[in-house]
């Protein structure tokens, strides 16, 4: 007979965890063409990251969701608390389920034995093992033989050591973002040991990178950070645009320590030669800094030089766990030049976002806001220029195929000093319809319209194909406000 019990306790044992999201304004132009991020559902700021293990350093209660033990046959002695469930059992705790043949375990000392293996699913990602054991009191276990997928990655490991704050992968582990089944994966990277901090960073060490099985190069330390996009640094990015002609980028990070890394972005162009660009990059969960020396290209193929350029900043922190507002701040200053001036640069704003506005409880229609204000300095004139910011995004995702977005930025500029990152128009209107033939093929439509002057100021048409891990972009672009039109093509590695 199929019985039911409920357990006083707390499922945290996934190795899998979902990236952390912590995002930054860094002072960029608000206005761009790719309207919102349509996978974005949830996000968590460093502040609540935070208060939430103050919370349990000072021993406070938190709420603990019910955990529910299904099984064919299920056991519980209430005197000693050892229970033993075998057959088809299933172990719920709100959104994560654990699949299994055969559970034992004590509730008083909060000790789980999965004999048989087990299988762990939850929205983003899975996880397999063919031994567990886990204290639901202290948040410690072990797990052997792990394969699995968490978001983009699929990973696979032969032991894992659970600590409260860090999971280590102590006898070596590969992790790829390629999902062949026919070839090697186009990517893969391996470890010997490798540190999870969840919705934090992952840091590996004695790193091997492969592409298509062979081995391309080592290092002994690589930092992932969960709470930004990475910064590809495997492969190039190879593109062509009638401003720059052909072009070549390379983003290279060597990791210091956990905290500090050195790069370099190697920029190639027929028409503007070599630009590289070197630094340090700095980093924690709450606040980041970054010293560079070298060029820098915006969106629309504006460079810029920058020398002994600083940048200081605070992360997304809520305003406080109940009030859907985050808040992050930001500081920069360097000598900046183009072809015909230089200036010493000051630069410093705050943004303000609220959480996304889900209007449906399928999440398929949403709105996002954001207002923010930046003060900018500049020695070679004199002027001071102080300028708010306000953004709205509409986004609708009718089904796998069809999304579509309207968008609403004002952003002053015309006092700006450089065009580099400065807003192609004061008060921008965007529409954007999105259409996915397959899962390799894809084609957007972006309308841009200039508020301040009623008139249209471009429309691009964007074309993308997959192969496998990596991606060709094609874009045509029609300027309508001053008759240009020009083609950009980008291929690179998009899955890291």
């Amino acid at each position: 007979m199929k019985k039911q019990i409920l357990l006083a306790g707390f499922l945290t044992f996934s190795v899998a965890s979902t990236a952390f999201a912590a995002s930054y304004y860094d002072g960029s132009k608000i206005s761009d063409r790719e309207g919102p991020d349509f996978e974005v559902e949830e996000t968590l700021s460093a502040e609540q990251s935070s208060a939430v293990s103050a919370k349990k350093a000072k021993g406070e209660q938190k709420q603990v969701l019910p955990i529910v033990l299904y099984g064919d046959n299920v056991l519980y002695h209430k005197d000693t608390g050892d229970f033993t469930a075998t057959g088809n059992v299933r172990v719920l705790q709100g959104k994560e389920t654990l699949y299994t043949t055969k559970v034992e375990g004590n509730l008083q000392s909060g000790d789980v034995f999965l004999q048989s293996g087990g299988r762990l699913t939850e929205p983003d990602a899975q996880m397999t093992g063919e031994w567990l054991h886990y204290n639901f009191n202290n948040k410690t276990g072990e797990i052997k033989k792990i394969t699995g997928t968490s978001g983009k990655d699929i990973f696979k490991a032969d032991h894992a050591i659970i600590m409260p704050d860090v999971i280590t992968l102590d006898e070596g582990g590969q992790t790829t973002r390629c999902p062949a089944v026919e070839h090697d994966p186009c990517v893969l990277i391996t470890a010997k040991k490798v540190e999870i901090y969840p919705k934090e960073k992952i840091v590996a060490h004695d790193v091997k990178i492969y592409i298509k099985g062979k081995h391309i190069y080592s290092r002994d330390i690589w930092v992932n950070k969960m709470d930004k996009k990475q910064t590809q640094s495997i492969s190039p990015r190879l593109g062509y645009s009638e401003d720059d002609g052909l072009k070549m980028k390379f983003h290279y990070e060597h990791a210091l320590n956990e905290q500090l890394a050195a790069f370099g972005d190697f920029n190639y162009t027929d028409k503007n030669g070599y630009r590289p660009t070197y630094g340090i990059d700095y980093e924690t969960k709450n606040y980041y800094a970054k010293l560079q020396n070298g060029w820098s290209e915006d969106s629309d193929d504006n460079w810029i030089k920058k020398q002994s350029d600083i940048t200081l900043g605070l992360k997304g922190h809520k305003i406080s766990e109940n009030i859907p507002l985050t808040y992050s701040f930001y500081y920069n200053h360097g000598l900046w030049k183009d072809d015909w001036k230089k200036s010493w640069h000051t630069e410093y704003g705050v943004n303000l976002s609220h959480d996304r506005i889900y209007f449906d409880n399928s999440k398929t229609l949403f709105l996002d806001l954001g207002i923010g204000a930046k003060k900018k300095k500049e020695s070679y004139d004199g002027s001071t220029t102080n300028t708010m910011t306000y953004s709205a995004a509409l986004g609708k995702k009718f089904d796998e195929r069809w999304n579509t977005w309207t968008s609403y930025y004002w952003e002053k500029s015309e006092n700006d000093l450089f065009a580099y990152n400065r807003p192609d128009m004061a008060e921008e209107l965007q529409n954007g319809v999105t259409y996915k033939f397959d899962n390799n093929n894809s084609l957007t439509f972006v309308n841009r319209y200039d508020l301040g002057k009623g008139n249209l100021y471009e429309q691009d048409w964007r074309y993308i194909h997959n192969f496998c891990c990596f991606q060709i972009e094609i874009e045509y672009r029609d300027e309508k406000q001053n008759g240009n039109k020009s083609w950009h093509i980008k291929y690179d590695l998009v899955r890291w």
